[in-house]
C-alpha cells in the first residue's frame, strides 16, 4: 500500500493547475495604528486630541490600548477592538507643561476599487512578469481578500456597475454564495466598509479554460486609467522609444514589443507561459526584460468595409493571446532588449508553435517594425490567402467535372445534350412553312464531274419557247424549282 497516494496527489495537482484561481488582496486600511491614516503621519499620542470628521462614515480597527487627551468621534462609524484594545483618557496631571495637539484622521472615502495601485497580486516570478493595468484590479473569475484584523472603506464607483467576482474574504469570513454576501453588505458594518453606487455579486465560476479567460474589465478601462493617473493630472509619461506601443488593457504607451497569437483548442496558457519564461526570459540576453501574457479581445478593421455615418470603418472583435514585452532600458536603448526577445519568440512560433496549439503570431515593435510568423515561418498576406482559396475552389471544380465525365464514359451516368446557340441561329423560332427543301439534280447527278470538269468551250442555245408547266424540260441541264413553281 506504500506509495498508493502518489497518483492521487498528482491528479489533484493537475486538476488544480487547470482551475487555479487568482487571489487579489486589498492593500490600504483604516486602522487606528497606521500612521498613513493621520494628517501628521504618525499615531496619536497621549497629548493628542484625535479628530474624526463628523459627516464621514468610517470603520476603524484598533489593535492596542491608546492614551489620549481627547477625541471627537464621527456621527456614523464604528471601532473594531482587538482583544485587550481600548482607549484611556489623559488629564495632563502627570505632565502639566504638555500642550494638547489636534491630529486629524484622513478621509477614508479616498480609496477607489478601480485604482490598480491599491491591489496586490501574488505573482510568481514577479521580477519577470507583470500584468496589464486593467488586470490589476479583480477580474470576474478572481478571489478577493481583505486581510483579517484590519478595517477598510472602499468606493465601488459612481456608475452603478455590478462587480462580478468568484469569492470574497472579509474579516476572516469567506463568501462564495451571492445571497450570503448580500446579507453582509446590508449590515451596518458592510455599509461602512463598502460605499458608492456600485455593487458586488458572486456569480462567476472560476476559470477552467486551459487557454485562459478574459478579465472582463474592458468596459471600465476609462475609470481604471483615471484612478491610476489622478496623481499626474491624467497624463502619461512620454516614452523614450521611436514608436511607442499601446497594448490592450494598458493605460499608457510602452517601449518594447507586443505579440498577438492565434491559437487552437490544444493551447494551454499556463504551459506556454512557463515555456516562454524558461526558454527566453531566463537567458542572459533577456536580463531586465519583463513579460505579460493574457487572453484579450482585439478590434480589427474590416477590409473593404464602408465608412459608417460617423466616418469610422467597421470593425470586428476577435480573441487573441497577447504577449507584451518591455525592459528597463532608458534613452535610445529603451525597448531594444524586449524586441530581440520578441523576435526570438516569433521564430519559435514558426518552428514549434503548432506543437503548443499556436497557429500564427503577429508582432509589433517599438522601433517601428513588425513581422508575422505562422506554421511555415512565412508571412501570410491577405493576397496569398485569397489566391489559396481560389486555387482550392478551382481544383474542386476540375475534380468534380472530371469525375462526371469519367462516369459518363463508363456508362454509369447519362449526360443530357445541351443545345448551344450559334451566331447564325435566330433568337426567335421560325414559322412552320412546310418542307421548302428540294433536290438539286445538278449536284446529285453523276454527270456533275463532267459538267464541272474543264473541257472544250461549248455554246448553249436556249430556245424561245415556254416550257410545259407539267414535267421537266427535255434537256438534262434544267430542273424544277418548287419555290418558283408554287408561285405559278
Amino acid at each position: 500500500m506504500e506509495g498508493w497516494h502518489s497518483p492521487i496527489i498528482l491528479l489533484c495537482l493537475l486538476f488544480c493547475e487547470v482551475s487555479v484561481a487568482v487571489y487579489k488582496q486589498w492593500i490600504p486600511n483604516t486602522n487606528f495604528e497606521d500612521a498613513a491614516n493621520w494628517d501628521r503621519n504618525r499615531t496619536p499620542s497621549e497629548t493628542d486630541i484625535v479628530m474624526f470628521d463628523s459627516n464621514k462614515m468610517v470603520s476603524v480597527f484598533v489593535g492596542s490600548t491608546h492614551v489620549l487627551m481627547g477625541a471627537h468621534l464621527p456621527l456614523d462609524g464604528e471601532f473594531i477592538l482587538a482583544p485587550g484594545a481600548g482607549f484611556t483618557a489623559f488629564d495632563g496631571v502627570s505632565d502639566p507643561s504638555s500642550d494638547s495637539d489636534h491630529i486629524h484622521f484622513l478621509n477614508a472615502d479616498r480609496f477607489s476599487w478601480y485604482n490598480p495601485t491599491l491591489w496586490h497580486t501574488d505573482l510568481k516570478n514577479s521580477d519577470r512578469l507583470f500584468s496589464m493595468d486593467t488586470e490589476l484590479i479583480p477580474c470576474r473569475q478572481d478571489d478577493v481578500i481583505f486581510p483579517p484584523e484590519t478595517s477598510f472603506r472602499v468606493d465601488l464607483g459612481a456608475g452603478g456597475r455590478t462587480i462580478s467576482l468568484h469569492s470574497i474574504s472579509i474579516l476572516d469570513q469567506t463568501f462564495s454564495v451571492d445571497k450570503e454576501l448580500a446579507t453582509y453588505l446590508a449590515s451596518s458594518t458592510g455599509k461602512l466598509q463598502f460605499h458608492g453606487a456600485g455593487s458586488l455579486r458572486l456569480s462567476s465560476a472560476p476559470c477552467e479554460d486551459p487557454s485562459g479567460c478574459e478579465c472582463g474589465n474592458d468596459e471600465v478601462e476609462a475609470w481604471i486609467c483615471a484612478s491610476l493617473l489622478q496623481t499626474s493630472g491624467g497624463r502619461c509619461p512620454k516614452p523614450a522609444c521611436q514608436v511607442a506601443l499601446k497594448p490592450v488593457g494598458q493605460c499608457c504607451e510602452i517601449c518594447g514589443a507586443m505579440i498577438f497569437l492565434n491559437y487552437t483548442q490544444a493551447f494551454d496558457l499556463h504551459q506556454y507561459k512557463q515555456r516562454l519564461l524558461h526558454n527566453f526570459l531566463d537567458r542572459p540576453q533577456a536580463l531586465g526584460v519583463r513579460m505579460a501574457i493574457s487572453k484579450v479581445h482585439k478590434e480589427h478593421r474590416l477590409r473593404g468595409s464602408a465608412h459608417t455615418a460617423r466616418g469610422k470603418r467597421q470593425t470586428e472583435t476577435t480573441t487573441h493571446i497577447q504577449v507584451v514585452l518591455t525592459d528597463d532600458g532608458s534613452g535610445p536603448e529603451a525597448g531594444r532588449a524586449a524586441v530581440r526577445v520578441a523576435q526570438a519568440i516569433l521564430t519559435d512560433v514558426a518552428e514549434q508553435g503548432a506543437a503548443y496549439g499556436v497557429l500564427q503570431g503577429d508582432a509589433e515593435y517599438s522601433d517601428g517594425g513588425s513581422s508575422t510568423a505562422g506554421l511555415t515561418g512565412e508571412s501570410l498576406s491577405s493576397g496569398m490567402v485569397t489566391s489559396l482559396a481560389i486555387a482550392i475552389v478551382l481544383g474542386l471544380m476540375v475534380v468534380l467535372l472530371g469525375g462526371l465525365l469519367l462516369l459518363h464514359w463508363t456508362g454509369w451516368v447519362r449526360l443530357w445534350p445541351l443545345s448551344v446557340p450559334t451566331l447564325w441561329q435566330r433568337s426567335e423560332p421560325a414559322l412552320d412553312q412546310g418542307n421548302l427543301g428540294f433536290d438539286n439534280p445538278i449536284f446529285d447527278s453523276p454527270g456533275l464531274a463532267s459538267v464541272l470538269a474543264p473541257g472544250p468551250r461549248e455554246e448553249v442555245v436556249v430556245e424561245d419557247a415556254a416550257p410545259s408547266p407539267k414535267g421537266p424540260p427535255s434537256s438534262g441541264s434544267y430542273f424544277i424549282n418548287p419555290l418558283f413553281e408554287a408561285d405559278i
